[in-house]
């Protein structure tokens, strides 16, 4: 009877651990892509997509874009120019975000020249709205309740003059929310850079090592931590 009573609590200890298993290894591949801060329970990127954002810096925005899939982290997606549009709620899966890195690759070469393929914003191309893009991004994150969300900027930063007072504004308005936002400058003016330093400071900037790519380092775009309970 005492043999039968262990054995009875090995099984229940072993299927017990088998379920644990399978919960924390849900949860073992999910990551916080390095562009987004911490804490960020979700993300939306506002993707800059005017007539200046083309050819090679769709590089930048394909990298930025992977790190966020791999991460395995939920997001939104905002592409704006002189106007916003929601493509992907917040907390779409990071897969969603799949069906749009293609655009951002090359089909071929043409000598040195990428040649991209057309994309379906080719005619909603046209001048640069920042503060519309943050402030559809901020009104996503407000309709879908997120707590501890953050925006993600990729932009070339090089803002219409007409749209300064809707970016200070929301500028103002990200703080009193406490929606913090990071920036992928592509390629940005530095006159560009000292505004929006200026407006959301220095650190609002993701560290260029997560976008380098050398002999000896390669993008560290996924900041994740390691699966202690996993291995455990």
């Amino acid at each position: 009877q005492r043999t039968s009573l262990v054995r009875l609590v090995l099984v229940a200890a072993l299927a017990a651990t088998l379920a644990w298993l399978f919960v924390v290894a849900k949860s073992a591949g999910a990551g916080r892509a390095a562009v987004f801060p911490e804490g960020a329970s979700t993300g939306v990127v506002a993707l800059d997509m005017s007539a200046s954002i083309s050819g090679p810096i769709y590089a930048r925005v394909a990298t930025t874009l992977r790190g966020i899939v791999n991460a395995n982290q939920s997001v939104g997606l905002i592409m704006y120019s002189d106007t916003a549009y929601e493509l992907l709620p917040p907390n779409s899966p990071p897969g969603a975000m799949l069906q749009f890195i293609p655009f951002f690759v090359p089909l071929r070469y043409y000598g040195s020249t990428p040649v991209f393929g057309q994309t379906p914003w080719d005619t909603f191309m046209g001048g640069t709205r920042v503060g519309e893009g943050l402030k559809m991004a901020r009104l996503a994150l407000k309709r879908a309740h997120v707590k501890h969300g953050s925006i993600l900027l990729v932009s070339d930063l090089d803002d219409s003059n007409a749209d300064q007072g809707l970016l200070e504004q929301e500028a103002l308005q990200l703080r009193a929310d406490h929606i913090p936002l990071r920036i992928v400058p592509l390629f940005a003016a530095p006159r560009d850079k000292r505004l929006f330093a200026a407006l959301f400071g220095d650190k609002a900037f993701v560290d260029p090592s997560v976008f380098t790519h050398t002999a000896k380092r390669h993008a560290a775009a996924v900041a994740a931590p390691q699966p202690w309970m996993l291995l455990l």
